[in-house]
């Protein structure tokens, strides 16, 4: 069916459909061709496909062959890109920049060379087997155009010309740059033509941090990311009841997704290339078999990708049992919210918590959410709480059966979370237990009524509850994510700014 030919969505919600939605993510699409081959093997065969970027390529590879083989036809296509250096800086390319008055840092030749072999010069997108768009950013409208007729090429290098990078490219009487600045992954004109389920095809799986830029030519790519970030995160939040939106792990980990290959010469680029793509393979396999099973993939499941990825980004040895902690450690900020934190445990106010009083926390936030004490979310959450309080306990050097007194609770919380990597370690997945357990429609991000459900169960006055989540929503899409859930806990177990939006976690604290 020719991509023009794409009806409009019905209105009774008949002939369910499925889409793929490919982010952008440059060097990254390692990861892209492994989802991909996974998808296929299954024989999830889309009906439509979206594409940004690099995933504009791979995407219109897909539309043109939408088999199985396609996966090789991709890998192939990595080997010459890498070979050919497309995205590196010579002085060739900018000699030739500079002749053509073009403001960029390289030239679009060899990536146009490469594109043209595989999708053919002439290739139309009504030609392609699958109905496919993908989007760019007009920069004389500054706004999102999304190419669904007309000559494929042009409109696949216009979705890829990275700002700065590459030079726009002119189609008709306007330019046109990377759509990634203004629909990172187009989920919602996915969601428009009336699909029932989308598959996204994000590359990034855990964001790098940002900081700001050191030099001039760094402005450009920091501004790119701020906006492309704060847009995908609306964008995977916003969708309507009815659609599945499938956020498939790219099985990135660790420095993996900090682009290793950056300095490495052609060979060692390919071979990290291939190795992302086994990680894609393995991630969305592993995903896709928990929905066979009849799972939901949460993040806490033990057998989802995404929480293991998540959970293993930063590993720390467990100090061993009796170690004798430096008192008087804690910075006096942090030992008001540590004390606060003790306060929600004791609640018979014996100056005492112990195992009984942390694992009723987490039986009460089940039932909040109506899980059974037999449920499988009130069981990982239950074995999240137990796992923090026995890492509590040997760090006080306390006997199993023995309460912790607010002193030696304070201490002990200050060693397991007191920096970020210890905190990763010992009570990230908690945080991760705490969202899978609040999130009832599995989009794993909190919806703003889940959200102050929650914070109710930390002790939030009702008054204060809706003020915190907007304060948690960072993004101010609506919903508050893991990453987003994760950096309040950090914030309230770490950071001594008293600004802070996690600072709220539990109620207000004392002046």
């Amino acid at each position: 069916m020719p991509a023009a030919d794409i009806p409009a969505p019905t209105s009774d919600g008949s002939a369910p459909r499925t889409a793929f939605v490919l982010g952008g993510g440059g060097k990254l699409g390692g990861y892209q061709v492994g989802m991909l081959r996974a998808l296929l093997e299954r024989d999830i065969v889309p009906d439509l496909v979206f594409g940004t970027s690099v995933g504009a390529l791979q995407g219109a590879l897909l539309a043109r062959n939408p088999t199985v083989a396609v996966c090789d036809q991709l890998a192939e296509m990595w080997r010459e890109l890498l070979g050919k250096r497309v995205m590196s800086v010579t002085a060739r390319g900018l000699l030739l920049n500079a002749l053509r008055r073009r403001a960029a840092l390289a030239s679009m030749d060899a990536l146009h060379e490469v594109a043209r072999s595989y999708l053919g010069g002439r290739t139309r997108i009504e030609d392609l087997v699958l109905p496919y768009q993908c989007v760019a950013a007009s920069i004389e409208r500054a706004a999102a155009r999304y190419f669904d007729s007309g000559p494929l090429l042009p409109a696949v290098l216009a979705s890829c010309a990275i700002p700065g990078l590459w030079p726009p490219v002119r189609i008709g009487d306007e330019h046109y740059v990377d759509g990634g600045i203004v629909e990172t992954a187009p989920v919602g004109r996915a969601v428009a033509y009336g699909v029932t389920t989308v598959y996204v095809l994000r590359m990034r799986q855990r964001e790098r941090p940002l900081q700001p830029a050191r030099w001039p030519w760094q402005i450009g790519p920091t501004a790119f990311e701020i906006s492309r970030r704060h847009r995908l995160a609306q964008i995977l939040s916003a969708h309507p009841p009815g659609v599945r939106v499938h956020i498939l792990p790219s099985g990135e980990a660790g420095d993996e997704g900090a682009d290793a290959a950056f300095r490495a010469g052609p060979r060692e680029e390919i071979a990290v290339n291939e190795r992302r793509a086994a990680a894609g393979h393995r991630a969305t396999r592993a995903y896709l078999d928990t929905l066979d099973q009849g799972r939901a993939p949460h993040f806490a499941s033990s057998a989802n990708p995404v929480a293991r990825s998540y959970l293993t980004t930063t590993a720390m040895t467990l100090p061993p049992s009796g170690t004798v902690l430096r008192r008087g450690a804690v910075a006096p900020f942090l030992a008001t919210k540590y004390r606060a934190l003790f306060a929600l445990f004791d609640k018979d106010q014996d100056g005492l918590v112990d195992e009984a009083d942390w694992l009723r926390a987490a039986g009460n936030i089940g039932e909040a959410f109506g899980h059974t004490p037999e449920s499988s979310g009130a069981a990982l959450l239950t074995q999240a709480f137990q796992d923090s309080w026995t890492h509590v306990r040997r760090v006080a050097g306390a006997p199993p059966s023995t309460p912790l007194h607010r002193d030696a609770f304070e201490e002990a919380v200050a060693q397991l979370v007191g920096t970020p990597s210890a905190y990763r370690t010992h009570f990230l997945p908690m945080v991760v237990a705490l969202l899978t357990t609040a999130d009832a429609n599995g989009n794993n991000m909190l919806e703003t009524e889940e959200t102050e459900r929650l914070l109710d169960t930390f002790g939030v006055p009702a008054a204060d509850a809706r003020t915190v989540a907007r304060r948690l929503d960072t993004n101010g899409d609506g919903a508050v994510s893991l990453d987003e859930l994760n950096e309040a806990f950090q914030d309230y177990f770490t950071s001594e700014e008293r600004g802070c939006a996690g600072n709220m976690l539990f109620g207000a604290l004392p002046d």
